[in-house]
């Protein structure tokens, strides 16, 4: 395939300003992208080709309620931005922080819409907040979550986790060094060939996908950059696999170390002779330990800020004091009702 050609299979959306990092790479090197952002100052730090700036929005501050809002005043806008500036893509990478505003408010309804206008392959690349955010970041978190668990029309889906690494851009280098080499599809020997249709199998596959690139002296650490030395969101202990693609620098490919670690696939896609050692596994599910670190993580904040905020309630002072009637005039002696001799005697008697 035509490498102009095969660029032009593959559509990146950016939702915020996360989203709008993370595409950057890409566009770079010559995917088509749509960069839209509820901020018009976020939009000026990207230098793109195809900006889109929803309508009445001056930037959401993590409110996921305004987001959505602003998503209804722009749709048909932003279907036809997408679908006039990608009308080849057979797969849209949807990219958006979970933890913002403008991306995590509309990551999962852009998500649906589009599925069923272009009818395509909808992917979507998400990032986990890491510990040094606060309530309304995990709080985003967790409903973007939610309203993911309930798609059933997208593909793969991507969960970058700034846990992993001290350094966000760092995290997205590697993502697109990742996925821009699964897609370039640099394979094909007498002993296999991984072709364009396995890769868009794996990519149309519900579920969590993590994927690794590894030079050619490095293919013995496939499993581990799996498994955990990676970027990814950790995978759940249940062994739950649907697809493996790998592209392999080697002629032959063993395979029975990984499946021990993540569960034997349905099938496995093997390309020989590639330029690196490069991995895909797909169907995994949602990372529920580490989201339910992330929920954890805001009910305790939710019951410190509480505490602080019913603790400011209470009364200045523990005790009522009359600090202004302290030096009030004593109250006059009233006269004596004068007494006749009588009454004084009276008292003896």
């Amino acid at each position: 395939m035509h490498r102009k050609e095969y660029l032009s299979l593959y559509g990146f959306l950016s939702l915020g300003q996360a989203g709008g990092n993370l595409t950057k790479n890409f566009e770079d090197e010559g995917f088509p992208c749509v960069v839209a952002n509820s901020s018009i100052e976020d939009l000026a730090t990207r230098n793109a080709k195809n900006k889109l700036h929803f309508r009445n929005g001056t930037g959401c501050h993590k409110n996921r309620k305004m987001s959505k809002q602003l998503l209804k005043q722009n749709l048909e806008m932003l279907i036809d931005e997408v679908r006039s500036k990608m009308s080849a893509i057979t797969t849209l990478f949807i990219c958006a922080s979970s933890s913002g505003g403008t991306g995590s408010g509309m990551l999962a309804a852009v998500a649906k819409i589009l599925s069923n206008q272009l009818e395509i392959n909808i992917c979507l690349v998400t990032i986990l907040p890491d510990a040094s955010e606060n309530f309304q970041s995990y709080a985003n978190t967790v409903e973007l979550f939610q309203e993911i668990e309930k798609l059933d029309c997208i593909g793969a889906t991507f969960i970058l986790d700034n846990s992993k690494h001290n350094d966000k851009m760092k995290i997205n280098e590697i993502f697109y060094t990742h996925l821009s080499a699964f897609l370039s599809n640099e394979n094909g020997g007498d002993y296999g060939c991984l072709d364009r249709s396995e890769i868009d199998k794996l990519l149309s596959t519900p579920g969590m996908a993590i994927m690794s690139k590894l030079g050619k002296d490095n293919s013995d650490k496939i499993v581990s950059s799996i498994i955990s030395n990676n970027i990814y969101a950790p995978i759940e202990q249940n062994k739950v696999v649907r697809y493996v693609g790998i592209m392999s620098c080697n002629d032959r490919v063993d395979t029975s170390e990984l499946y021990s670690q993540i569960g034997t696939p349905i099938d496995t896609y093997i390309g020989t002779n590639a330029s690196a050692n490069v991995c895909m596994v797909s169907g995994l599910t949602l990372p529920k330990t580490r989201l339910n670190q992330i929920k954890e993580a805001a009910q305790t904040n939710m019951e410190i800020i509480k505490k602080g905020i019913d603790a400011s309630k209470n009364s200045l002072f523990d005790d009522s004091l009359d600090f202004l009637g302290a030096f009030d005039d004593e109250k006059p002696i009233q006269k004596k009702k004068e007494r006749s001799g009588i009454d004084i005697l009276n008292e003896f008697l």
